[in-house]
């Protein structure tokens, strides 16, 4: 039997990958350079995902069972870690290779980091502890809001690694989490023995935060989003699609597949209202307390209670919408977009479909069947009919955009997970079917695999279990842990 390095599996049905491509380090590029391109009428575009449309959730909305809201909004920071394109057009063609990735694309907590205390002495409360909105607080009010706030300028910007991680409240309070998880941690270890100091502890600090930041994402998020039976199936039998050594790329990039269409499968698990203390009242996603992004907390009631948004342990939690092809009224119509801007232009849909048909991107129906002949045989023929028949209903009657495959899957197919006697369990609505989620999964785990250091690239033996000396209590495993440690 033929034993193969992990990820490196034997070369087959990759002939819809490019076998030539001029990539640049930094940028974006693709993995179905040799698919067709797919094009719609954009004004049918339009029509799918405006005001009133085919895409629009009009009635109560269909919640899951048990996937916790506040792991959607944990899915919007993982994308302000690794991507940011701040330069393609919804009104030319565009070439992922021709488009900078601002971002690194390393799981590596930069929008929280920055460049570092040398580079960015802003962000750093001296030369290992990042500053919060608590150094800026009045030491004798214990009733200052600056205490429950990231760090701000006079202004009332954010002084924090990714300008994005204020632009709602939910993404303002994740980040002020991790700025207190990062300073806990440093101060256990600088309490221990022998402890270093200085940039060493700085650091030894940033490697335990980050490796707990990357053990949640697989093991809290993937799981959870995408199922137990795919990350299990990658983690013990390699990727078979995100394989940029097969394209002659020897570091991690993210695919343009993956930034304009598999990624935002979140916009349609966004709940319309939630709760952000335990039993309190709901709010709306885009209102008063939550939606008003890029200022200070100005309430208590603005302060996440994570046991509100995060599994805690009891069951008790906001839970986030189901995955289908329907979308809250409100990212229809986006509340801070002017009134100049065509309606079409303020559909969070349309632009999505939009994006993804100016950079060329192949339906989710050619890119189904690439990833059959790549090697993911828990796909089949029937399911890509079955989520076509999804798309007719759309009014989409050929071929199915690969953002909109992705959510019709979910749906139409459901996450996929181990049942009985080791049998594929599939349950509608409650994370990525089949494609969205190797796909997903893929791209993520093979960016942690390229780094040479995460804990997957690093020490592969390394568990949270091997720093629970250093964090205190029991360890850190999820993400509620981490943001209550």
């Amino acid at each position: 039997m033929t034993i193969n390095h992990h990820g490196l599996l034997p070369f087959k049905g990759l002939e819809h990958l490019c076998t030539h491509n001029p990539f640049r380090p930094g940028r974006f590029s693709r993995l179905f350079a040799n698919l067709p391109p797919l094009y719609v009428n954009p004004l049918i575009l339009h029509e799918v995902g405006k005001v009133g449309g085919k895409m629009e959730d009009k009635g109560a909305p269909n919640l899951t069972n048990n996937v916790p809201a506040g792991l959607i909004f944990f899915g919007q920071f993982i994308d302000h870690d690794i991507t940011l394109d701040d330069s393609s057009s919804l009104t030319a063609t565009n070439d992922p290779v021709g488009t900078e990735n601002v971002r690194t694309p390393t799981l590596d907590l930069d929008c929280v980091y920055g460049e570092g205390p040398g580079s960015h002495p802003y962000l750093y409360d001296g030369a290992s502890k990042l500053l919060t909105g608590s150094d800026y607080a009045n030491p004798s009010d214990p009733n200052d809001l600056r205490n429950h706030d990231l760090p701000r300028s006079a202004k009332g910007t954010a002084i924090i690694g990714d300008p994005r991680n204020d632009e709602n409240r939910i993404i303002s309070q994740l980040q002020l989490g991790f700025l207190r998880f990062h300073n806990r941690v440093v101060d256990v270890v600088a309490a221990k023995p022998n402890a270093p100091t200085g940039g060493e502890l700085f650091q030894e600090a940033r490697r335990i935060v980050t490796w707990h930041y990357q053990w949640i994402v697989v093991n809290d998020f993937l799981r959870t989003i995408c199922g137990n039976w795919i990350v299990d199936d990658i983690l013990a039998n390699g990727r078979k699609v995100y394989r940029p050594e097969c394209l002659g790329i020897h570091e991690a990039f993210i695919p343009i597949e993956f930034a304009t269409a598999a990624y935002r499968f979140g916009h349609t698990m966004i709940p319309q209202k939630f709760s952000v203390k335990p039993g309190g009242p709901q709010h709306e996603v885009f209102g008063t307390i939550l939606g008003t992004g890029f200022k200070p907390v100005t309430s208590l009631d603005e302060v996440v209670e994570w046991a509100a948004l995060l599994d805690s342990g009891n069951g008790q939690f906001e839970r986030a919408g189901e995955v289908d092809t329907k979308l809250a009224k409100v990212l229809l119509d986006l509340p801070f977009m002017p009134p100049s801007v065509p309606a079409f232009e303020r559909s969070l849909a349309v632009r999505n479909l939009l994006r993804a048909q100016s950079f060329l991107i192949p339906s989710g129906e050619q890119i189904a069947g690439a990833m059959i002949a790549s090697g993911a045989d828990e796909i089949t023929d029937q399911m890509i009919s079955t989520v076509r028949e999804a798309g007719d209903k759309l009014g989409l009657l050929k071929a199915t955009p690969f953002w909109l495959y992705i959510l019709a899957e979910g749906k139409a197919i459901g996450r996929m997970d181990e049942g009985a006697q080791g049998q594929k369990k599939f349950t509608k609505g409650e994370g990525l079917g089949p494609v969205g989620a190797r796909f997903v999964a893929e791209v993520i785990i093979g960016l942690l695999e390229h780094d040479s250091r995460s804990f997957l690239g690093t020490n592969r033996n390394w568990s949270p279990a091997d720093e629970a000396d250093k964090i205190g209590a029991n360890g850190v495993t999820t993400l509620y842990q981490l943001l209550t440690a």
